[in-house]
C-alpha cells in the first residue's frame, strides 16, 4: 500500500508528527511495534488498585512545556506547584535536620552550575572530572545527575548535559504521563504490533518493510530510542543516514529503572514533599524514593546506569528487595508488614525499547546538535534524543516529532490550501 509519510514509532515523538500531519490533512500512518501507544511514557493501571507511571511522569520546564496546554485540553490532573526539591533525608542512621537539609540543597545547585560553567568553558569532559567536595551533599548530587543523565557521571558529557535548558519548574501528573500521550493519540491511524525490519529508498520516495507487508511512501519519520537505531534492528540505507548513526553511536540511552512499593500507609508524615533519599551507607549510591500522589500510598525507588543494569538483570524479585531493604534500614523492619504490593519496570530488557534515555558521551557533547543538523532527506528522525533543549524528556520528544513531521510536509511541497495551516501549526 501506498502513503504519503510513514512514522515509525507510536511514542510521544511519533504522536507529536502524526498530530502535526493531522493538521496539515496530510496522509499519514503510525507504526507502533509494541502492543501499545506511548513509549517510554506509560502509566500502569494493573499492577496496583490505583495507577503509577512506569516511565516518565513529570511535565519538566512546566512553564513553557507544550503538552500543558494538551493537559488541560483532555483533562489530565497534574500539580501547578513544583515539590520536586522539598525532601526529607535520611543517612548514616539519622534523618537531616533543617540545616543539614539546606546545605545539600545549596551543594545540589552548586554542583549543576558547576557543570553548565564547565560546558561554557568549552570543556568536553566527564562530568565526573569536575571538581567536586565530599559529604552527602555530594553523594545525593551525584546520584542526581546519573538519574538526569540515566548513566554514571564517568560516562556523560558536561558538554552535551549543558544543551538541556532548565526552567526548573516540574509538575507531577497525577492522573498519569503515558495516559495523557495516549489520550493525545485516539483518532490517529496507529498499528500496534507492526514491526518495521528495513526501510530503503525507492524511485519518489521510501520503502518500508513491516512484519505484515510492505509500505511505500513519500518519506518515513524514525521515532524509535537511539539505542533501538544502534542495534541494526532496523536495516538502513547507506549516505546520510549512515553518517546519523555514526553520531548516534556517541549518543546511546543508558538505563533507568523504577521499583514500587505500594503501602496501606506511609511509616512517615509526607507533608508536602515529593521524595525521601535513602543513604544507608556512604560508600554507595543513595536511593531517591519518589512519594506518590493522588492515590495508593506508594514509594517509587528511581535507579539508573549500572547499578539500573544490574539489578533488571537480576530480575524483578531482586529489584523489589533491593527497594525493600532500603526502606527497611531507614524505617525498621516493620516497614515491610505495610507493603501490600509492588512492581518493577524493565525498559533495558524491552526490545522495543532498550534503555532509559539518551546521554551523550564525554568527548561527544556536539553529536546531538549534529545529528539535528544533519539533513538526511526523506529518511528524517526524531525523538528526545532529537531534542537539544529538552532532551530525555516526553515533551522534548513531542516537540521534536512535530517540528520535523512539519519540516518534511513542507518539503514533499504540500497543496498550496495546506501551506496556512502549516504556517499556524508552526507558530504554536
Amino acid at each position: 500500500m501506498t502513503e504519503k509519510i510513514v512514522i515509525i514509532g507510536a511514542g510521544a515523538a511519533g504522536i507529536g508528527a502524526g498530530l502535526a500531519l493531522q493538521a496539515l490533512a496530510v496522509p499519514f500512518v503510525i507504526l507502533e511495534a509494541s502492543d501499545r501507544v506511548g513509549g517510554r511514557a506509560y502509566t500502569d493501571k494493573t499492577s496496583f488498585t490505583t495507577h503509577w507511571d512506569q516511565g516518565c511522569s513529570w511535565l519538566h520546564c512546566a512553564d513553557v512545556n507544550p503538552l500543558v496546554s494538551w493537559a488541560d485540553k483532555l483533562g489530565a490532573v497534574y500539580e501547578s506547584e513544583d515539590n520536586s526539591e522539598k525532601a526529607l533525608f535520611w543517612s548514616e542512621n539519622h534523618w537531616l535536620d533543617m540545616p543539614e537539609r539546606s546545605s545539600v540543597h545549596r551543594h545540589i545547585t552548586n554542583r549543576f552550575a558547576s557543570i553548565y560553567a564547565t560546558a561554557k568553558q568549552g570543556h568536553d569532559v566527564p562530568i565526573s572530572a569536575i571538581p567536586d567536595h565530599d559529604g552527602i551533599g555530594a553523594v545525593i548530587a551525584k546520584t542526581m545527575v546519573q538519574l538526569m543523565c540515566s548513566d554514571e557521571p564517568e560516562r556523560a558529557s558536561a558538554a552535551g548535559y549543558a544543551d538541556y535548558i532548565d526552567t526548573n519548574v516540574n509538575w507531577v501528573v497525577t492522573s498519569g504521563y503515558g495516559d495523557l500521550i495516549n489520550r493525545m493519540a485516539v483518532g490517529l491511524p496507529i498499528r500496534t504490533g507492526t514491526e518495521v525490519s528495513a526501510i530503503t529508498y525507492r524511485r519518489g520516495g521510501v520503502s518500508v518493510q513491516t512484519n505484515s507487508g510492505q509500505i511505500d511512501a513519500r518519506a518515513a519519520i524514525v521515532t524509535t530510542s537511539t539505542n533501538v537505531l544502534r542495534s541494526g534492528k532496523i536495516d538502513l540505507p547507506s549516505g546520510p543516514v549512515q553518517q546519523l548513526l555514526n553520531l548516534i553511536e556517541e549518543v546511546p540511552c543508558g538505563t533507568y529503572e523504577k521499583i514500587a512499593i505500594a503501602l496501606e500507609h506511609y511509616p512517615f508524615d509526607p507533608l508536602d514533599n515529593e521524595a525521601v533519599w535513602i543513604n544507608p551507607d556512604p560508600g554507595i549510591n543513595p536511593v531517591y524514593f519518589q512519594i506518590a500522589r493522588g492515590g495508593q500510598p506508594m514509594l517509587i525507588a528511581h535507579v539508573a546506569g549500572s547499578q539500573a543494569r544490574d539489578l533488571v538483570n537480576a530480575g524483578a524479585n531482586a529489584m523489589v528487595d533491593f527497594a525493600t531493604q532500603n526502606l527497611t534500614t531507614a524505617f525498621g523492619s516493620s516497614v515491610q508488614k505495610l507493603i501490600c504490593g509492588t512492581a518493577a519496570t524493565s525498559w533495558q530488557t524491552n526490545r522495543f525499547i532498550q534503555g532509559g534515555y539518551s546521554c551523550a558521551r564525554p568527548g561527544a557533547g556536539n553529536n546531538r546538535r549534529n545529528m539535528i543538523d544533519l539533513d538526511t532527506g526523506v529518511i528524517a528522525f526524531a525523538g528526545e534524543a532529537f531534542s537539544l533543549p529538552w532532551y530525555g524528556t516526553a515533551h522534548g520528544a513531542y516537540q521534536s516529532g512535530k517540528d520535523v513531521a512539519s519540516r518534511l510536509a513542507l518539503h514533499l511541497n504540500l497543496k498550496k490550501s495546506n501551506l496556512n495551516r502549516y504556517l499556524a501549526l508552526f507558530k504554536q
